[in-house]
């Protein structure tokens, strides 16, 4: 989303855009590339991406696990790179910290394919790691923080370009984000708000945005509305970290101008809402709307856990929920529960007490395998306690190698949750309750007796 908002920004100055998105399931080569076929597609819009191995960095030399490169190959890239005309300036994002090989190899790639031209790298990596992003990544240069305030001015100081407009400090003075730049969309991503009100140690939101800051209720009831007629999207994600935050001023006014207007146009939560702000009317709202997947983010059933995260959300905040949204026509397959695995001094039993409570409710797990980030309390507790070094390469964050500091027995541990999860969720997506399925309980049983392997194998 943050190109896509540059992109808008730069098109309403005067700035030609073009848009080269690596992670698009629908890009053309998947369909005549034999090597790379259309990947499966999910509900709703979804699918998984495709994914290329190629050789381990040297951080993970000792990881006995495949690496892999998802997004569209990079000889494909370069195929298509040859048809591009030669631009003014290149601006690169970059997501997880852990993820930042491909930003670099992005650099590489465009700079063969272009040199002299300027490469911008942003995203959540350049923001984290700043100093690593300057000293590794090939960028010409690396922006920090939100962009929205700082693409024009440093646009046109390196293409020499006039810019009319340069604050975008308002969030609803930024133009709508520039879908059309695809040739075909089945599902887009809003943003209804920045920030978040809470202050999680694991979380980055606090060092990526500042304070919550909401867009207007009608502007963004008349995106979707945009996109849903303008470009015939069907699945609309929101990716809001605070989506019901003072939901009275405007999560609610902002269904009441989208119901009128939706079409057949499907709303889904992916970033997980808070339980503890869903009441009945809410979720009487939601299911009017249009919304077709609800995720709640719940995290831990242990007291000590809540206690600490500052009583964000409590076992009776997630039950009610729960109940709302059955109440209001929801069917349970539609409502998920976050739940966190891995934190610091967390043990097994605290995650499979969580994934167990959340089942009695009768709705699906998503587990979420914690890695520390960069900035977060969460990482500096993880260099304290050795976990991490600390000058530590941020591929070690992966939330796939990082267990395995900690010994064989705790990622053997996670595979296993995730294993019983998965067995879980295919029952509730069935019709049925996983505590109530006889496979789920030998499984169950299983897993409480036996011990994890001693080594992991490739």
């Amino acid at each position: 989303m943050g190109l896509l908002t540059l992109g808008g920004i730069l098109r309403e100055n005067g700035y030609t855009v073009r848009l080269l998105d690596c992670m698009n399931r629908l890009h053309g080569s998947f369909r005549t590339q034999r090597e790379m076929p259309l990947t499966g597609r999910g509900a709703h819009g979804t699918g998984h991406y495709p994914k290329e191995m190629v050789a381990r960095p040297e951080p993970f030399r000792n990881v006995p696990r495949r690496y892999g490169r998802y997004g569209v190959p990079i000889s494909l890239v370069r195929e298509e790179l040859k048809s591009e005309s030669r631009p003014d300036l290149i601006l690169i994002t970059s997501g997880m910290t852990h993820w930042y090989l491909g930003a670099a190899d992005a650099v590489v790639l465009l700079k063969n394919r272009f040199p002299g031209v300027p490469v911008v790298l942003g995203g959540i990596y350049a923001t984290l790691c700043p100093a690593h992003a300057e000293r590794v990544s090939g960028a010409d240069v690396v922006v920090r923080g939100e962009g929205e305030c700082q693409i024009i001015p440093l646009a046109d100081a390196l293409t020499g370009h006039r810019s009319e407009k340069r604050d975008y400090s308002d969030p609803d003075s930024v133009p709508p984000l520039p879908y059309d730049l695809y040739p075909r969309v089945e599902s887009a991503a809003l943003l209804s708000s920045r920030g978040c009100p809470f202050h999680c140690p694991f979380c980055a939101t606090h060092l990526l945005s500042s304070g919550p800051r909401r867009r207007n209720p009608l502007r963004v009831a008349e995106e979707m509305d945009h996109l849903q007629r303008g470009l015939k999207v069907r699945h609309l994600a929101f990716y809001d970290d605070a989506l019901l935050f003072q939901k009275e001023d405007h999560f609610i006014p902002m269904l009441e101008e989208w119901i009128p207007r939706r079409q057949n146009a499907f709303l889904h939560t992916p970033n997980g809402i808070h339980p503890k702000w869903v009441d009945g009317r809410t979720a009487a709202l939601m299911k009017r709307a249009g919304f077709k997947t609800i995720r709640l983010s719940y995290e831990s059933h242990d007291p000590a856990r809540q206690k600490a995260m500052g009583m964000k959300v409590i076992d009776q905040d997630l039950k009610n929920a729960v109940s709302c949204f059955l109440e209001a026509g929801f069917c349970r397959p539609e409502v998920g529960a976050y739940v966190i695995m891995g934190l610091p001094g967390q043990d097994t039993a605290e995650v499979l007490d969580s994934l167990l409570f959340v089942f009695r409710l009768g709705i699906k797990i998503s587990l979420s395998s914690f890695s520390p980030i960069p900035g977060t309390a969460s990482w500096d507790e993880a260099v304290r306690n050795g976990s991490l070094p600390e000058d530590a390469d941020p591929l070690l964050s992966n939330n796939s190698a990082f267990p395995m500091r900690s010994g064989s027995g705790a990622f053997a541990d996670a595979v296993r949750l995730g294993t019983l999860a998965a067995m879980g969720n295919r029952i509730i997506a069935g019709g049925g309750r996983p505590l109530d399925d006889r496979e789920f309980g030998i499984a169950l049983r299983a897993f409480e007796k036996e011990p994890p392997p001693r080594d992991l194998r490739p």
